[in-house]
């Protein structure tokens, strides 16, 4: 076990471990530290050759978009963004619970599926008069970590 050990007792096997948005989280934290024990992690991160960046929404022609999407015309979904938002937490947490029962695995294993739910989220609390008032961790129970709170406009 002659591993390198980086800042944060990070090494190479346990950021290939990590999903393609745990290791952006790392990346971005060690990005954010502006130290030479931070940038050393980063590069490393970069040179894995494995994906680290930020997932970006599915695209149209991905299935399970249209799948979240019929989730989401549910008024299950309005239900659990109001809901989740009278209770203070951000909407996406009652959507995100709502998500992962309906689509189990097939949405907390997509890297693509908690930024395409993000999205959706926020045009459905825009369309009910919602403003956004910052972000906000979730329960830990959620498959997102953080999400946007919203208060009435």
């Amino acid at each position: 076990m002659n591993e390198e050990v980086f800042i944060g007792g990070w090494t190479l096997s346990r950021l290939r471990e990590r999903t393609q948005t745990e290791r952006w989280a790392v990346w971005k934290r060690a990005r954010s530290l502006h130290s030479a024990e931070g940038n050393h992690l980063a590069r490393a991160i970069e040179m894995l050759g494995l994906p680290y960046a930020e997932p970006e929404p599915l695209t149209g022609e991905d299935p399970l978009l249209e799948r979240i999407r019929t989730v989401f015309a549910s008024p299950a979904a309005r239900s659990a963004a109001i809901e989740a938002t009278l209770d203070g937490l951000p909407a996406m947490a009652g959507v995100d619970t709502l998500l992962h029962d309906e689509l189990g695995e097939e949405y907390r294993l997509n890297p693509a599926a908690v930024p395409t739910a993000e999205t959706l989220t926020a045009e459905l609390m825009a369309s009910l008069g919602y403003a956004e008032a910052g972000r906000k961790p979730l329960p830990k129970r959620c498959v997102a970590r953080s999400g946007i709170f919203w208060k009435r406009g």
